[in-house]
């Protein structure tokens, strides 16, 4: 007896496709690794919001297509820095501090974007991080910001243009 794949669109029950593997039920809380779905034209039809989690994938579409938006978010990248740079959103930046550093953030953030800041050689005290807000606002006020404590770990989160960006240990 086939299976019958169904999608909750947020009203009823949609059916999308019959007989794929893996066992998978009608009740909407299965998990898909490393699984492809296809059926005719390689479409899902009739699902309003689908999440497909794996590094957290969302995909938003109407109700009879995907010709909404995809996004795919993974986890922040890290980076070792050992020059002066711009810094991009969503980021782990581990700073050398055998010499001081002047990092630049980015001059359009988006509302929620978030970097970190690490004295990787601990001597931030001797060797500052600057961090230039690019024209932007840093708990404020439009001035560098400098780091300046051995081993310190800083958090920037932009909270919007009048704020700019909100400092956290």
């Amino acid at each position: 007896m086939a299976k019958i794949i169904r999608v909750w669109d947020g009203a009823t029950w949609q059916t999308v496709g019959t007989a794929l593997p893996n066992a998978l039920t009608t009740d909407g809380t299965q998990t898909l690794t490393n699984k492809t779905i296809s059926g005719g034209a390689n479409t899902l039809t009739n699902i309003a919001n689908a999440s497909l989690t794996n590094s957290s994938i969302t995909i938003n579409g109407s109700a009879t297509s995907l010709g909404g938006s995809v996004t795919i978010a993974t986890g922040p990248s890290s980076s070792s820095v050992s020059s002066n740079i711009s810094l991009a959103a969503n980021n782990k930046y581990f700073v050398n501090t055998s010499a001081a550093r002047t990092l630049t953030l980015a001059a359009s953030p988006t509302l929620g974007d978030e970097i970190k800041v690490f004295d990787a050689t601990g001597t931030a005290a001797t060797y500052n991080i600057t961090i230039n807000p690019n024209g932007g606002k840093i708990n404020g006020v439009v001035q560098n910001l400098a780091i300046d404590v051995n081993a310190a770990v800083t958090t920037l989160t932009y909270t919007g243009s009048t704020y700019g960006w909100k400092v956290g240990a």
